[in-house]
């Protein structure tokens, strides 16, 4: 009788280091189903995670899938991000129980796939990313010919509708910056490589409050329009503009046609002049929603394909319109780390 405690202990350790096995098994077959360079992606993604979180800490893990990959190849990566999260001492929890929550969202660009991470706890919220390549793209024989370049202007807590720049690059004038938000209509100077305030008009609130307000600038004519209220005046001299209050609370602009990119309806859009030798260029966004990083890209030719890599956007982009001239647009985007709203100019180059 005295032996079935030690029987029952060894078949018990011998159960165990079967289930062991088992699980290490099936940890390898999953990683052997993926490339390398999907798993060291993968790796990386629960770095930056560990980078943002606390040792020890509970996550609920809820996983989107926006791309092209396999329902099967997203449960298999996202047990391999359940281990790597493990070995980096994060503990996967229910959400009744986690410390945060991880949303996992896979999604894709023209360039290959883009991996997204949000790490929600109390009031803190973090953001991390990781691009890694396609199998069709790993093999790309050619170059995209032209290069997207972003330059941001300005950052505001308060959403920005529209804006603008007057007299930039003329021989020793300044330049204005004017930027139109929910509440006011501002001007400013540049002065020492920055933007100095020359004064600001503050919008009538009589209008309807909406949810989603889009605003319109119209630089030469010197106007700015939004639901329920119109700026206008010399936008060279801010002391001349006035703003007031209309009837009208319909959107200031007219709906564009949507357009096909890749097999997707594409509504926000810019469609930019020649440039290297092409006819036009036409800017559009990636297929995230406002709670995503985003991506910019040029496309060209009767059925648009990729004439550029992608530029990475810190968050969604909520305007692209095309700037006077037709060489450039503006962007207003919003920064999903610091939580502002960005206006920036997005131009093209020829590669060499």
């Amino acid at each position: 009788m005295r032996l079935l405690p030690r029987l029952f202990l060894r078949r018990a350790f011998i159960f165990s280091l079967l289930l062991a096995l088992a699980a290490a098994s099936s940890e390898g077959q999953a990683a052997a189903q993926f490339p390398p360079d999907w798993t060291n992606a993968l790796g990386l993604l629960a770095d930056k995670i560990a980078a943002v979180t606390k040792r020890g800490e509970g996550l609920s893990v809820e996983v989107k899938n926006i791309s092209s990959l396999s329902a099967a190849d997203v449960d298999g990566l996202r047990q391999l991000l359940v281990t790597d999260l493990s070995r980096r001492n994060r503990r996967v929890l229910t959400e009744s129980s986690a410390d945060a929550a991880l949303q996992v969202t896979f999604s894709e660009s023209a360039d290959g796939y883009v991996w997204i991470a949000q790490i929600l706890g109390g009031d803190k919220e973090n953001v991390v990313m990781v691009s890694v390549a396609a199998p069709n793209h790993r093999a790309s024989t050619k170059e995209a010919p032209l290069t997207l370049h972003r330059k941001l202007i300005w950052e505001q807590d308060a959403k920005i509708l529209d804006f603008g720049i007057l007299g930039e690059g003329t021989a020793g004038g300044s330049s204005t910056l004017i930027v139109l938000d929910i509440d006011k209509l501002s001007f400013y100077r540049s002065e020492d490589k920055g933007w100095k305030l020359a004064r600001a008009v503050d919008l009538p609130h009589g209008r309807a409050a909406q949810r989603d307000v889009r605003g319109r600038l119209d630089l030469q004519a010197g106007k700015a329009e939004l639901p329920g209220a119109e700026c206008t005046g010399d936008f060279q001299h801010p002391e001349t503009v006035t703003c007031s209050s209309i009837t009208t609370t319909a959107d200031p602009e007219t709906p564009r046609q949507p357009i096909a990119i890749q097999g997707r309806s594409v509504q926000d859009y810019a469609v930019l002049a020649g440039t290297c030798g092409d006819d036009s260029l036409t800017l559009a966004s990636g297929t995230g929603d406002w709670t995503e990083p985003d991506f910019i890209q040029a496309y060209g030719g009767r059925n648009p394909s990729a004439a550029s890599q992608p530029i990475q956007v810190p968050g969604p982009v909520l305007e692209l319109r095309r700037n006077d001239g037709g060489k450039s647009a503006r962007v207003v985007s919003r920064n999903l780390k610091t939580g502002v709203y960005e206006a920036s100019i997005v131009s093209v180059s020829c590669d060499d």
